[in-house]
């Protein structure tokens, strides 16, 4: 099983990813949604990587295992489903995972992918703050 960061942001803010403590990753093929994610996440001092897909984030979590992964359920040509798979293989089961997606079936891709929570797309910045210290917490 991954470490788990402290879910108290380091001082400062703007974490960057250069932290100790592993890295929150945020998968989105979106760039405009990464930005705006790793930028609420950052300014709450979180150490924070992204990736666009499947390769990069297996590639980014075999260099850095992430304490935490935000995970976009529609990854073309992947799903989201299958960078879970690919990213619990590396990092262990209990690897939390937030789903963000526009689809309306936001619950049922959650569940199936054994997200502790989902956010429906578009987002609202301070719960996804709060989602990551949650699933950071538990």
């Amino acid at each position: 099983m991954a470490d788990r960061a402290d879910p108290t942001p380091a001082p400062g803010g703007r974490g960057g990813g250069t932290g100790a403590a592993p890295p929150v990753l945020v998968v989105d093929d979106d760039p405009k949604v990464r930005e705006v994610a790793v930028w609420a996440l950052e300014d709450e001092g979180f150490a924070v990587e992204q990736a666009a897909g499947r390769r990069e984030a297996a590639e980014r979590a075999r260099r850095r295992p992430p304490a935490l992964v935000v995970l976009d359920m529609g990854l073309p040509p992947d799903d989201g489903g299958t960078v879970a798979a690919d990213l619990r293989a590396a990092c262990g089961e209990h690897l939390p995972i937030l789903v963000i997606t526009a689809d309306g079936r936001a619950s049922e891709k959650a569940r199936r992918v054994g997200a502790f929570a989902y956010l429906h797309k578009p987002f609202d910045l301070d719960q996804l703050v709060r989602l990551v210290r949650s699933g950071l917490a538990s």
